[in-house]
């Protein structure tokens, strides 16, 4: 139960549903907004003494920075400059749109109003403050969208003397901050469809101040809509954006932008399209680093020892996850074999000799994944090797006293793992579980 409420809350969060006057109604006055900080405190005042206190602050809902009080140097000068995001409440000033305001600390360290402006939707997708190419200067760079989260708009403004101007504008689906060739800059890659349906990738450089294009490329065709996006590594160490898109056929396949030969490369385009079929899977099962080492894998589901007359429409039928690298030679090499349980947010990597040896089953009892050496079927499989339980964290006493052991916590739930039988030739000990199990939440 704790971990259902948190989830909501979470969610409830992160799409901005909290606010500042108790004067919302609906499921906004049910929150309350984050504890602010003192420095965010002081902040909120001098917004509510330039504004006034019938406003909800408003929250990004993606990208590094999440919070509605941005504090950061925008203009090289010594001290820093705050950026809010908020929206008011009443009908007389509210736009429709989210409301964004520059305030400064002035001689006697007291924050003051500098400028307010309207953004360019109801709602802040994502914010950065990055120097581009090789400008000495942050840019602001500002995404938003309408309130069911698919068109979107981004402006990148510039801060000096009190002004905030907007230098760019366009559409997105995506959008990343990211030095992609290696040079060590900061460009921003972007991914936008047009009226026919034809999606292309962008890679934009600020150029003395200017906003310049420096390539683009097609995307695969066939896209219904981009629903993931990851920056890291390739296997061979170079920066790419992996982009996990949804087909018209309901699957979910992945594509490669990167920078070489100073032209944007999609290797899943260009070169093999038989490579990105081989990225086709099943829904929720996105490009991510799951071992955290900067390296982004690629999951493809396979059905399980003992469930292959399983029907996919089977709620019993289970399946393993393998984790793939891509390499330059525009191939896809398989890195770890899993059991991945998206619902409790974790993935099990298995040991090597695990691989095609060991199937697993869910305790309907507890939920638990038991995993047992495989042996012709599955009601053959009976010599039990391992359990992995999602609990409550207050409710580790009742385990400790059957063998289970924490694994791994995270906010107020417990991974935790009973070895059945470290001593079977398959056996694995508690450090070999401690380190092969990811939280992916």
């Amino acid at each position: 139960m704790k971990r259902i409420i948190a989830l909501i809350i979470s969610f409830l969060m992160i799409f901005g549903l909290s606010g500042c006057s108790m004067g919302q109604s609906g499921i906004d006055g049910l929150l309350s907004a984050p504890k602010l900080t003192e420095e965010q405190s002081e902040i909120h005042e001098a917004l509510i003494r330039n504004v006034g206190n019938d406003i909800s602050l408003k929250y990004p809902k993606s990208g590094e920075n999440r919070s509605a009080f941005v504090i950061e140097n925008i203009d090289n000068e010594p001290t820093e400059e705050a950026i809010v995001f908020f929206q008011y409440n009443d009908p007389e000033n509210d736009t429709g749109t989210v409301m964004v305001e520059i305030l400064d600390q002035n001689s006697n360290g007291n924050w003051q109003s500098v400028v307010e402006f309207p953004g360019a939707g109801p709602v802040v997708d994502q914010i950065g403050i990055k120097n581009l190419g090789y400008d000495d200067k942050p840019s602001i760079i500002i995404g938003y969208s309408t309130l069911n989260l698919e068109d979107k708009q981004f402006q990148i403004y510039s801060y000096s003397e009190g002004q905030m101007s907007s230098i760019y504008t366009d559409k997105y689906s995506i959008m990343h901050i990211i030095d992609l060739n290696g040079e060590g800059h900061n460009d921003i890659i972007t991914i936008s469809t047009d009226e026919t349906g034809k999606s292309t990738a962008s890679l934009l450089r600020s150029e003395n101040g200017r906003i310049v294009l420096v390539d683009s490329i097609s995307m695969a065709g066939g896209t219904s809509s981009y629903v993931s996006s990851a920056i890291g590594k390739t296997a061979d160490g170079s920066s790419a954006l992996f982009v996990d898109s949804t087909k018209s056929t309901g699957i979910i396949q992945t594509e490669i932008i990167s920078y070489s030969y100073k032209k944007l490369q999609n290797p899943m385009v260009t070169f093999s399209k038989k490579l990105m079929a081989k990225t086709a899977r099943q829904s929720q099962y996105l490009s991510m680093d799951i071992d955290k080492d900067t390296v982004i894998e690629i999951p493809e589901t396979v059905t399980a020892k003992g469930y292959e007359k399983y029907d996919d429409t089977n709620k019993d039928k289970q399946y393993l996850t393998i984790w793939k690298v891509y390499k330059d030679s525009y191939s896809l090499k398989e890195k770890y074999t899993s059991y991945y349980k998206i619902s409790d947010g974790y993935a099990f990597i298995f040991p090597e000799s695990w691989k095609n040896n060991v199937t697993v089953k869910i305790d309907k009892a507890t939920g638990e994944a038991v995993f047992y050496k495989y042996n012709n079927s599955l009601s053959e499989s009976d010599r039990e090797l391992l359990r992995i339980n999602v609990i409550d964290i207050g409710d580790i006493g009742k385990y400790n006293e059957n063998d289970y052991r924490v694994v791994s916590t995270e906010n107020d739930i417990a991974y935790i793992a009973k070895i059945s039988n470290p001593y079977d030739e398959l056996g694995v000990d508690f450090n070999v579980v401690k380190s092969n199990l990811y939280l992916t939440d």
